[in-house]
């Protein structure tokens, strides 16, 4: 409008206080188009992810939806690129280009089981869960609730950080603000309004899957800088989980110096519940609130009246983290970053249904047929968009082939004509000698291995892949050590870790292969042949190593996740080349071992011998 309402308002009529009374013609916002139908044929995403709705899984959920409004879809982990047959129940589970990811719902749950079996169940189109913490390592739960489901997959990483703040409840706070005495800062709080949630939540800046990175908390006491070192003082009591007793130490240690008790709590799944329920229950029970209501004006009025025994109560102070207690009416942050060194990050994985074809279909038993499936959904992951190289030699490849063809049909025709067959030649190969058949055999095999290498060029990717293969140990693939001795000739970024603890247990814990290919891994040409590796790629060898041992799902598939080249998470290796430490490792092993055999030779056969003839010859000669 003209004044800059957000929405036109009617005149009140003689019956608006009827109309405000009774919900039938209460005030609604306009009519608005469905969020859902924006953009025609697309679904809002279904997001389930752990924890609570404004906790730590919230803000991984934030950035992975971020990213999916920028770039416009999700990785697929290369099912597209792959011509095999999905299941009916599955041909849509994997099309991530049909959401539209402004508009998403969350569906926050408790545990990371609950979170994978929504997606198993198609409850949920995405679940957000964590498998890297800095401190605690491999998230073993979720790596194994992932292994003992058929099709989930990891296709999207994201990272999340928490920071603990130091806040108070509400309630505390304003049994001190209500019996302060007049004229004193804390009854100044009392004047302070507070912030309105709106008409409707749609008004209000609460709409579904927007975004509330930089927005601050609604609908609470509003205190300033000023006001919170006033409430800061005032503390008594602090109360901190293991997590924030360990990550605040230096500034808990400040607080006990001047007198402030510090309680140490016991691990809680939802600690900011727990706190609040201590908090309201040294509320004052003496108050008294009267609420008044006028029908005719529609008017409600509360009138709270409190004695000053209140002032002798304790105010509590508690650790939250920033992202529970910021989105929370109930808590007033007086000090937003607690930690005593900066945030460490989290890594969360994105998981949905999206089938490898590999542990079902007939046609993939090889270990060929299943190295060149995952190599064809790597490279799709990697280069999302193709490679016009590629393509082009591609091209000459098959150009190459067909005269190949050509060459050795005109060559072995040319064979046929000559001695000793001397088969009548039509007139017009008269020309065609034997000696002319064989160069055109031999310039065919030419063209056939040139059409061969161009055939099998493979472009350089634009991301790295990162990929978690799980490898059962009761079987074949009792170990590892020829898989971590390729990557490491390579210097290919990795990781080995167990999945499960498989001490006095019948049979071996499975472990878990981390890898991240960089985007050279993937190249293979006529110069990669003599540079790097003569047959395919590093990831062509390294699947195909890895894929020897799995008959009967041995090595299965968690996570094929792109990631950012210049930031890799694994620690690298030094690559080992041919001609300096194969050769140097060459030459000290065969120093050691001629060492051992000369000294053993010398001690136990050459001086006992020369022994033996010293004493014969000293006989014999007196």
């Amino acid at each position: 409008m003209a004044d800059g309402a957000a929405r036109t308002w009617k005149r009140r009529s003689m019956m608006s206080f009827a109309e405000d009374a009774d919900p039938r013609f209460s005030e609604k916002a306009e009519d608005r188009k469905a969020a859902s139908e924006i953009d025609s044929g697309k679904k809002r995403p279904r997001i389930a992810f752990t924890g609570e709705e404004w906790g730590f899984g919230y803000q991984a959920t934030d950035t992975f939806l971020r990213r999916a409004r920028d770039a416009g879809n999700v990785s697929d982990a290369g099912l597209g690129a792959v011509n095999a047959r999905t299941e009916r129940e599955l041909e849509a589970a994997s099309a991530n280009s049909r959401f539209d990811y402004r508009f998403a719902d969350t569906m926050p749950l408790r545990t990371k089981e609950q979170s994978l079996m929504a997606v198993k169940q198609l409850s949920a189109d995405f679940a957000v869960v964590p498998f890297y913490h800095p401190y605690t390592g491999y998230d073993f739960e979720a790596l194994r609730a992932m292994a003992s489901q058929f099709t989930l997959l990891g296709v999207e990483q994201v990272e999340a950080t928490d920071n603990l703040c130091l806040a108070v409840h509400e309630s505390q706070l304003y049994d001190l603000i209500q019996s302060a005495h007049p004229g004193t800062g804390f009854s100044a709080l009392q004047r302070r309004l507070r912030k309105d949630w709106g008409l409707i939540d749609s008004e209000s800046g609460n709409s579904p899957g927007g975004d509330y990175a930089n927005e601050t908390p609604r609908a609470g006491l509003p205190v300033d800088m000023s006001d919170q070192k006033l409430i800061r003082d005032r503390i008594d009591v602090v109360f901190a989980g293991p997590e924030a007793a360990r990550r605040c130490k230096s500034k808990l240690d400040g607080l006990r110096a001047i007198g402030v008790e510090v309680h140490e709590t016991a691990q809680m799944v939802e600690p900011h519940r727990e706190l609040a329920k201590l908090a309201r229950s040294t509320t004052n029970t003496a108050r008294q609130t009267n609420t008044m209501f006028d029908p005719i004006s529609g008017e409600t009025r509360f009138y709270s009246t409190l004695g000053a025994e209140s002032q002798t109560s304790k105010l509590f102070g508690m650790l939250l983290p920033y992202e529970v207690a910021m989105r929370s009416s109930d808590y007033v942050i007086i000090d937003h970053n607690f930690d005593d060194a900066p945030p460490t990050k989290t890594r969360f994985m994105v998981v949905e249904n999206n089938p490898d074809q590999t542990l079902y279909e007939d046609k993939y038993r090889t270990t060929d047929a299943k190295t060149a499936y995952w190599v064809r959904r790597m490279q799709a992951i990697s280069s999302p968009s193709g490679s016009f190289g590629e393509g082009f030699l591609k091209m000459f490849g098959f150009v190459a082939g067909a005269v190949a063809v050509a060459l050795v049909a005109l060559g072995v025709f040319g064979l046929l004509t000559s001695a000793p067959l001397d088969l009548a030649p039509p007139p017009e190969f008269a020309w065609l000698s034997g000696l002319t058949a064989g160069s055109a055999m031999v310039l065919g095999g030419l063209a056939a291995i040139a059409a061969w290498i161009l055939l099998s060029v493979q472009s350089t990717g634009e991301r790295g892949v990162r990929m978690l293969m799980r490898f059962r140990r009761d079987g074949a693939a009792a170990s590892l050590g020829d898989i971590e001795n390729y990557l490491r000739n390579y210097g290919v970024r990795h990781a080995v870790v167990r999945m499960d603890e498989d001490s006095e247990r019948a049979g071996p814990a499975s472990v878990i292969l981390d890898v991240e290919f960089q985007p050279e891994d993937f190249a293979f040409g006529p110069f990669a042949m003599f540079s790097r590796r003569l047959r395919g790629s590093v990831v062509n060898g390294a699947l195909k190593k890895s894929f020897q041992r799995w008959k009967n799902r041995g090595v299965t598939i968690l996570a094929a996740m792109p990631y950012d080249k210049s930031k890799p998470q694994l620690p690298s290796h030094k690559p080992r080349r041919w001609w300096n430490e194969a050769v140097g490792a060459w030459a000290s092993d065969f120093t050691e071992t001629m060492f051992i055999r000369i000294s053993r030779l010398l001690a136990f056969y050459l001086l006992p011998a020369a022994i033996v003839i010293l004493i014969v010859w000293k006989l014999l000669n007196g």
